[in-house]
């Protein structure tokens, strides 16, 4: 048996709750997409795809590893962008940033130590960001972009990053369902 697999930074209630109300203010702007839940906005380090069960443990323990080896570190939450930025809307996203670059070393890492361990990298460059909605289908999409410019400077919070989080996720009718697995401590 194998499990989706995920490894990322949870951000807390005020960011999310900021998160939400801006994808309701998307709501009537052309396009129909699908929201991510409150409880399911995150930063994302890796993607690991399916992970067998007998790999689940060292999985935790080499991400336990990584984060223990990057101190504690805030990271700015601050506008949304339509993804891809031209072409066909694909997704909606709140751009992250950290002037420490500790979450780019701490992705790294991860992406390191989970190769080791035979389990897909992530082909694209690492660019921060916590995906806000799936974007189905956009009758008008130069009006949802236009509506998504305008929120270029919304400031969602800063955000402190102190432990990393295993995830599990499991793809049911309602949308995707995460389950931690483990949390590991930033910093020795």
């Amino acid at each position: 048996m194998a499990v989706r697999t995920f490894l990322a930074l949870d951000v807390d209630e005020g960011i999310r709750s900021g998160l939400v109300d801006a994808s309701r203010r998307l709501e009537h702007c052309g396009a129909d997409f699908k929201p991510v839940g409150l409880d399911n906005l995150h930063v994302t380090l890796n993607f690991l795809g399916d992970v067998a069960d007998d790999l689940l443990a060292e999985v935790c323990s080499r991400a336990a590893g990584a984060a223990a080896e990057v101190e504690n570190f805030d990271f700015d939450v601050r506008g949304l962008l339509c993804v891809p930025p031209r072409g066909p809307l694909r997704m909606v996203w709140a751009d992250v940033t950290d002037p420490s670059g500790r979450m780019a070393k701490l992705q790294a890492s991860l992406a390191e130590a989970m190769c080791g361990l035979g389990l897909r990298g992530e082909e694209r460059g690492f660019h921060p960001h916590i995906t806000l909605a799936r974007i189905k289908y956009a009758a008008d999409p130069q009006q949802f972009r236009q509506a998504v410019v305008e929120l270029v400077d919304e400031d969602f919070g800063i955000q402190r990053a102190e432990e990393l989080v295993v995830y599990a996720s499991r793809l049911a009718p309602s949308g995707p369902v995460y389950t931690p697995l483990a949390k590991a401590a930033l910093g020795k």
